[in-house]
């Protein structure tokens, strides 16, 4: 009987390894990856093309006769060679499904989007846009005319794509920076100015669009930068607002317009975008895959590929999906869902689904990378299907040279997704939109499906037939559709026929989005409808915040009092937005310090956090304006008292200087201003206050008299002291460094070497040292390593990052043994083997990625368990034997020395089994080893669970909690490795990994 079980074994052992050899060289079919995929409940899933009909395919279109476009992109990762087509697909037996397909464009080199245009298709393949059309009606396009030129042909993830028609008829182009090479040398191109190449008098702008997303009118040669950018993909919701995607950032919105930004140019605002994720960026996601592809610098269980967000509007779906936005993430072989949610000018996004998303697949060669709406309201998915989906930029050198950059480029898939009960696919080459009646299109403008509302309103354009005027203003006055009113006025509008009377009424629309689509449609015929400015003025009190911030932005093309008093009211009514502070300030140039001094009698009674940040923001205005009377004014005013109850608007004022002085250069004759800054060097002065003083003393420079010198003897004094507050003694390293002189740090080092001393203290010392001399400090952080608690390491990490010569110092002291691979967070391991320079990035590669890649490899031994259907109950009994010494679950079946693993038990297996088998991947997260010499001699060893000014706290194997006073420590030393051990899978086989899997994922 044992024989044939062991026989039975082996042969379930093969039959594995031979199907993991077929997946490993071949993938799965079509039908087995659509099987492979899960979705929520109520939704099924369909193939509609798949090869050897299509293949590597990145984008789509369908036209107005139900034709579908295909772009192929066969060069990702490194081919320029001209391999790209446009596939067209088509209907020729009349079931509404595409049988037959035809190369319509071929020899293009990385195409990236594809959008209708005209009689036509625009194409992006970098530097170009193009235009191509079929004349003669054979399938294939024998007109090519490039539109635009100079984006550049840089790394594939960051080139231009996916054209959209906007509702406001501009052509949007999502954009985002060049990348300078480091392994592939092959991108590096940094584009020219983007123009259009056949019209020298139009529009150009900067190179490579200074990259940021373009948008443009191709018959008028129009051509705008925008303020934000996007990597792959972007999408507008019914209203046009704008929303982007980067790899790590899998959804922002683009807030702000560039026109508005301009108008200050001492308005330095860092980002127009706003980070709209509840759940964070680099957020977690929840992957179903079987026998992952994880490459080197690829991070796993997080966001790490998003693009292709769309934001869907097909109307199809349940009512819960209209304000849901979807955005693929290859690596993860996934689709992860948000729900968006008003918040101020911007908004919320929250996940859909808890611990899990709305598309996944086992399949680790399903890679979608973009989704597309069709003409009836499903939801078309994109596999690009590869089995790795990564640029040589971020892989290791075995992967380069293994030869599997390339597999799989003879495949491709578009799948269907619709609620369950929905008709087959029969659409396609099915309709004859173009030659509808004009009173057609313009009643499509109602559909509850954008695809329809987008192609009627082109249509329109194109047509430009005079009945259409009469036509639109019906609708606009009898439509039930808000959003089909927004697609009229914007068709007016292109047609150079909306009158003051249609604006008028959409100023008054009940709809929020149609008034501020009025406002926006206004301020573009200011001079022609002067009268409609009184009625801007009356919408100061519109219920709806994204409507006032409209009418704050378009207010400030309007210059007179009444305009002026007006925003600064919705200023006043929405000071805790910080989108509002930079549109008010985005209209006044020159008057910062008159709205300053405006707003603190008002503002200052009741602290806030979004009062703080305008007063930042408004000082900031006035520190980079350079006007030195108000920036003196500013310093005065901040100085003023030394009351609890004005100290924070105080600070926020002083901050703002600091942060933008720091990057301009100093005004001149500020001695004076600098010993009212230094006074407040002062037990006396509040915290806040007194900190912000020294931070920007230490921009401005320290003050030549007295007093600076006997201020930082007292400083020294406060600083080596036990007596002051950890504050005041932050505080006093801060002078030090301003007084730059390198005797002092003797000082820093004799804290830092203190392990009695607060973790917040270490820091400034560590922070004072660097200032003092960088050298110096990166060789005391390294000599001292072992005494530095978590928090003094992750400050002198960053030290031992600023430079060549730290980072070199830093692999110097990994390759000794001094300071562990764990004590680097993977995204600081990630930027040493990507570094810039050649040296640090080989060095790192060496030195960082064995330890990685065995880890990995350990993992890859058990990736079997994940395919088992585990037994929780011998998951107790493993868990007991192996775990309980350190570990409950849901405060039971163990000791709590670790954590108490019931809190993982919605994670996926994949990532569980991974802080198994290499716990020291996430110690920067858990558990870290202490152990305590005692000024006695004693040893104490555990995990820190508190720790105060006064003790330290250990938690210990024995269930007991142990606390030290701090004056009675004379050494503090961390482990290097997570108090978990690494080797845990000798005492565990394969099955048994799969039952405690079973167990911790199922226990209650």
């Amino acid at each position: 009987m044992l024989k044939k079980s062991i026989a039975l074994l082996l042969t379930l052992y093969f039959l594995f390894a031979c199907t993991e050899k077929k997946m490993a060289d071949n993938g799965l079919s079509p039908l087995e990856t659509l099987k492979s995929i899960q979705l929520p409940p109520g939704f099924t899933i369909e193939l509609l093309a798949s090869e050897p009909m299509i293949s590597d395919p990145v984008a789509m279109e369908v036209d107005e006769n139900g034709d579908i476009y295909i772009v192929q992109m066969p060069g990702y990762p490194e081919d320029t060679a001209g391999t790209g087509t446009i596939k067209l697909l088509t209907d020729t037996n009349g079931d509404g499904l595409p049988d037959k397909s035809v190369v319509f464009a071929d020899h293009l080199k990385l195409p990236t989007g594809i959008m209708k245009w005209k009689k036509g298709i625009l194409v992006i393949d970098v530097p170009n846009i193009i235009y191509m059309e079929d004349t003669n009606q054979d399938g294939k396009a024998d007109i090519r005319k490039v539109m635009i030129t100079g984006m550049a042909l840089t790394n594939p993830q960051h080139i231009a794509n996916t054209p959209i028609y906007g509702t406001d008829n501009w052509i949007y182009v999502a954009h985002m920076g060049s990348i300078t090479p480091k392994i592939s040398m092959l991108f590096n191109d940094t584009g020219t100015n983007v123009r259009f190449p056949e019209n020298t008098a139009a529009p150009q702008l900067p190179r490579n669009a200074d990259g940021r997303n373009i948008r443009f009118k191709p018959e008028s040669y129009e051509l705008e930068m925008l303020a934000g950018e996007s990597q792959y993909g972007h999408t507008f919701d019914t209203w046009g607002h704008h929303f982007c995607v980067e790899n790590a950032d899998h959804i922002f919105h683009e807030v702000m317009a560039a026109r508005y930004l301009r108008r200050n140019p001492d308005l330095l605002v860092a980002d127009a975008s706003d980070y709209i994720p509840d759940h964070g960026d680099a957020c977690e996601v929840y992957p179903i895959t079987t026998n992952p592809e994880n490459q080197l610098l690829t991070d796993r269980g997080v966001i790490t590929s998003a693009c292709g967000i769309t934001w869907y509007q097909g109307g199809l779906f349940p009512d819960s999906f209209n304000n849901i936005t979807l955005v693929a993430e290859p690596t993860s072989n996934i689709i992860h869902a948000d729900r968006i949610n008003e918040k101020g000018a911007s908004f919320t996004a929250s996940r859909v689904y808890e611990k899990k998303e709305f598309f996944a697949s086992t399949d680790a060669w399903c890679r979608p990378v973009q989704c597309y709406i069709g003409p009836d309201g499903a939801l078309y998915v994109i596999d690009y299907y590869r089995k790795i989906i990564e640029h040589p930029e971020w892989l290791s050198e075995e992967a380069i040279h293994s030869g599997d950059l390339n597999k799989g480029t003879d495949k491709g898939r578009i799948y269907r997704i619709t609620p369950k009960g929905t008709p087959a696919i029969n659409w396609c080459s099915q309709f004859k939109t173009g030659n509808s009646s004009t009173q057609q299109l313009v009643q499509l403008l109602n559909s509850n499906n954008i695809w329809w509302r987008r192609l009627a309103q082109r249509l329109l354009m194109d047509r430009k037939d005079p009945s259409a005027v009469t036509l639109l203003n019906e609708l606009i006055d009898t439509a039930s559709s808000a959003a089909g009113i927004v697609h009229a006025l914007w068709t007016l509008d292109g047609y150079n026929a909306i009158d003051a009377s249609t604006l008028s009424k959409a100023l008054h629309h009940p709809a929020d989005g149609v008034r501020e689509n009025a406002i926006l449609l206004t301020e573009k015929y200011l001079d022609k409808f002067s009268l409609l400015q009184n009625e801007l003025l009356a919408l100061q009190n519109d219920p709806a915040a994204k409507v006032r911030f409209q009418l704050l932005c378009t207010l400030g093309s309007i210059k007179n009092a009444a305009s002026e008093t007006v925003q600064q009211k919705i200023l006043m009514r929405d000071i805790e937005d910080k989108w509002v502070h930079i549109a008010a300030l985005s209209s006044s140039v020159g008057k910062e310090m008159a709205l300053l001094e405006k707003t603190i009698p008002a503002l200052s009674s009741n602290p806030s956090e979004g009062k703080a940040l305008f007063f930042t923001t408004c000082a900031g205005v006035i520190g980079l304006s350079q006007r030195h009377q108000d920036i003196k004014k500013i310093i005065r005013l901040a100085c003023t008292n030394n009351v609890s109850s004005s100290a924070w608007w105080q600070a926020a004022c002083l901050k703002g200087l600091a942060k933008v002085l720091s990057v301009k250069s100093i005004p001149q004759n500020l001695e004076q201003e600098k010993s009212i800054l230094l006074s407040k060097f002062s037990a006396a002065t509040m915290p806040e206050l007194r900190s912000s003083a020294i931070e920007l003393l230490a921009i401005l420079g320290s003050p030549q008299n007295k007093k600076f010198t006997e201020n930082i003897t007292k400083a020294k004094t406060i600083a080596a002291g036990r007596q002051a507050e950890i504050d005041y003694r932050v505080d006093a390293l801060k002078l030090i460094a301003i007084n730059k002189n390198s005797a002092d740090t003797a000082l820093t080092e004799k804290i830092i070497r203190d392990t009695t001393e607060s973790a917040l203290l270490q820091q400034a010392a560590i922070q004072t040292y660097n200032f003092l001399s960088s050298s110096a400090a990166s060789h005391s952080i390294i000599r001292n390593w072992k005494k530095l608690s978590r928090d003094v390491r992750d400050a002198g990490i960053n030290i031992l990052l600023e430079s060549p010569g730290n980072r070199n110092l830093l692999l110097d002291a990994v390759q000794n043994g001094i300071i562990q691979t764990t004590s680097i967070s993977w995204p600081r391991k990630v930027a040493l083997m990507n570094n810039d320079d050649e040296l640090v990035r080989n060095r790192s590669r060496k030195l960082l990625a064995p330890e990685i890649e065995s880890r990995e490899n350990v993992y890859k031994n058990y990736l079997p368990a994940l395919a088992i259907n585990g037994d929780a109950a011998k998951g107790l009994i493993v868990f007991k034997n192996v775990c309980s010494t350190c570990h409950q679950v849901g405060g039971k079946n163990g000791k709590f020395f670790g954590p108490d693993l019931g809190s993982i038990r919605n994670r996926d297996a994949a990532s569980i089994m991974a802080d198994i088998l290499n716990p020291n991947r996430s110690i920067a997260v858990t558990y870290e080893l202490w152990t305590l010499t005692k000024t006695n001699g004693e040893k104490i060893s555990g995990i820190k669970s508190g720790e105060t000014s006064s003790s330290i706290s250990l938690k210990q194997l024995n269930d007991l909690q142990v606390t030290v006073a701090r004056n009675d420590i004379k050494l503090m030393e961390a482990s290097e490795t997570s108090a978990m051990p690494v080797g845990l899978e000798s005492a565990l086989s394969i099955n048994d990994m799969a039952h405690l899997l079973a167990y911790l994922r199922n226990s209650k």
